[in-house]
C-alpha cells in the first residue's frame, strides 16, 4: 500500500512568497482560519457564566445553599429596565442547587442585581479573570470582559447571566470550570510542558503558577455539589460518564434573530469518584439554529463528555 505524502501547512511553506500568499488567502476568508478560537476570541458565555455569579454569591456571603430562595417567576422585572425572560416563558425558582439544575435566568438575573448588588459584581468577578489579560503563553489572547453596568439593575441582571456586557473566550470558561474543581484557584493557563534540544535533553520544564484565587475552599465545594446536580439531573445529563465525578453547566447564548441562532456552550470538569477531579473542559459550537436552554446539553455536552472521557482514560 502505497502511503500519503505528508506535506506542510502552506503558510510554513519554506517559498516566503508562496507563505505569503497562502496567508494573505487564510486572512481574507470570513471564517478566520488563522484566528486562535479558544484564547482569541470572545463569546457571550450565556449561562455557563451563572457558574460565576453563583460562587460570587457564595464566597461573598450573600448566598447559601438553602437561601435566598428565590420567587417562582417567568422573568425576573428590574425597577428600570426590560423583564430578564426564562426561555419559552417557563417558571423557575428556589435556591442556588435548584435553579442552577435547572438553568433559572429570572433568579441568576436577581441575584447579580438584587441579592449580590453591582459593587460585589464588578470587584469579584476579576477573581475569575475577568477584565485583565489572560497570561497565557501564546500570543494575543484576548481579555475576557464584564462591562460597565450603568449603575443599572437591568443591566446587570443580563450581565449576570452571561448577556449584555459579558464576554469570554472559551479558555477563560474552562478555567471557571477548574477553579471549582481545584479549590477555588485558578491555575495560570499554558501550553509549554518543556523544551528541548535537538537530541532531545530537556532544557527548560514548566513550572505550574497560580493565577489567581476565585473563592475559598468552602465555596469551591458548594459549586460542585451544585454543577454535579446539573449533570445528574439537570440540563447537563448528556455529559454523564459512568463511573465517574462529572460535574457541568449548559449555557446557551443568542447571536442572531432573523432566523434564531444561538452558541451553544457547556463547561464541566471530571474524575475518579471520591477523588479531585483531573480534567476540566469548555466546550463552544458556533451557530447553531435556534435558541433555546436545551441547545447547550443537547449539542455541546456531548463533546465536552467525550474529550473528558479520552483525558481520564489516558490518565489511567
Amino acid at each position: 500500500m502505497e502511503l500519503p505524502v505528508l506535506r506542510p501547512e502552506p503558510v510554513a511553506n519554506h517559498n516566503s512568497k508562496d507563505a505569503q500568499n497562502a496567508k494573505t488567502l487564510l486572512e481574507a476568508s470570513g471564517d478566520a482560519p488563522l484566528r486562535g478560537r479558544g484564547w482569541q476570541e470572545i463569546y457571550f458565555p450565556g449561562s455557563t457564566f451563572k457558574v460565576v455569579t453563583g460562587s460570587i454569591g457564595l464566597e461573598s456571603g450573600t448566598v447559601t445553599p438553602d437561601n435566598p430562595v428565590f420567587p417562582t417567576e417567568t422573568a425576573y422585572k428590574p425597577p428600570d429596565g426590560a423583564p430578564i425572560s426564562n426561555f419559552g416563558g417557563e417558571s423557575c425558582g428556589g435556591a442556588l442547587f435548584d435553579i442552577l439544575r435547572v438553568s433559572c435566568n429570572s433568579s441568576f438575573a436577581r441575584m447579580g442585581a438584587e441579592t449580590i448588588g453591582e459593587q460585589t459584581m464588578q470587584s469579584d468577578v476579576r477573581h475569575f479573570g475577568f477584565n485583565q489579560r489572560t497570561p497565557i503563553d501564546l500570543p494575543a489572547a484576548a481579555t475576557p470582559e464584564f462591562g460597565d453596568t450603568k449603575n443599572s439593575k437591568a443591566f446587570l441582571g443580563q450581565a449576570s447571566i452571561g448577556q449584555r456586557t459579558t464576554k469570554a473566550t472559551p479558555l477563560q470558561m474552562a478555567e471557571v470550570a477548574a477553579a471549582v474543581a481545584n479549590n477555588g484557584i485558578l491555575m495560570t493557563p499554558h501550553v509549554m510542558k518543556d523544551v528541548r534540544d535537538d537530541n532531545g535533553k530537556v532544557l527548560e520544564t514548566y513550572k505550574p503558577k497560580v493565577w489567581l484565587r476565585a473563592m475559598g475552599e468552602q465555596s469551591a465545594a458548594t459549586m460542585r455539589d451544585a454543577m454535579r446536580g446539573v449533570v445528574e439531573r439537570g440540563t447537563g445529563t448528556a455529559a454523564q460518564i459512568p463511573g465517574f465525578d462529572v460535574g457541568g453547566k449548559t449555557g446557551t447564548a443568542q447571536i442572531g434573530s432573523d432566523p434564531p441562532t444561538s452558541e451553544a456552550w457547556f463547561i464541566c470538569w471530571a474524575g475518579k469518584p471520591n477523588e479531585a477531579p483531573s480534567v476540566a473542559v469548555a466546550v463552544i459550537v458556533e451557530d447553531q439554529p435556534g435558541v433555546s436552554e436545551a441547545t447547550g446539553g443537547r449539542i455541546a455536552a456531548p463533546i465536552a463528555r467525550e474529550v473528558a472521557e479520552k483525558v481520564l482514560q489516558i490518565q489511567g
